[in-house]
């Protein structure tokens, strides 16, 4: 009973202090994701932010149906030595921006990041010209699995401007969840201004 008890406590933990996080509206319209970046939203969506773990203070996390279920990460400017989760596991070395970071390496930040959150398995595919405001980038999908073997598919765009990395991520389950959301998600890329 007692290494029952020891077992379920943190867990309780957990959850209290998640209850006490707020997830907070983000009505249909501009929506400032720092100082150097905004997007606008075509509907309400809800900030999640503060309920997630490891994000950085420069990631904005919003979702529709819920955290397990769709996730788009909105970065305002990264710069040098920034994170944009860290790892739940603490044997994974954080990914983080470095200088003078190659297209090439931002893509494999954002895969490695992705990896962070615990998923497996995670590829990249068909990576094509794209642009955030003004700023040129590159946009992939990728795809991985949870620990119990959901498939997860996701799409990122991300670019450098003026030193720092901007990133968009949109991941949700690929049964029903991604293709049901990815309209909205790929709107708001759409809309991003960065810089």
């Amino acid at each position: 009973m007692r290494n029952a008890l020891r077992a379920v406590l943190p867990a309780l933990a957990v959850l209290s202090l998640a209850a006490c996080a707020t997830i907070t509206p983000a009505p249909a319209g501009p929506l400032k994701v720092g100082s150097g970046a905004n997007v606008t939203l075509g509907r309400q969506w809800s900030d999640i932010s503060l309920v997630m773990p490891g994000r950085h203070k420069k990631v904005r996390v919003l979702s529709i149906d819920g955290p397990l279920l769709n996730r788009l990460y909105l970065t305002d400017g990264l710069a040098p030595g920034d994170y944009l989760i860290k790892p739940l596991a603490k044997e994974r070395p954080t990914p983080l921006v470095r200088a003078d970071i190659s297209a090439t390496e931002r893509m494999e930040f954002v895969t490695d990041s992705i990896s962070a959150m615990d998923y497996q398995r995670v590829t990249l595919a068909k990576p094509r010209p794209a642009k955030l405001g003004e700023a040129s980038g590159v946009r992939f999908d990728v795809s991985a699995q949870t620990a119990e073997g959901l498939e997860i598919k996701g799409v990122a765009a991300v670019a450098e401007t003026g030193g720092k990395i901007y990133v968009i991520l949109y991941l949700a389950p690929a049964e029903h969840y991604f293709a049901a959301t990815l309209p909205e998600a790929e709107a708001v890329m759409a809309s991003a201004r960065v810089g």
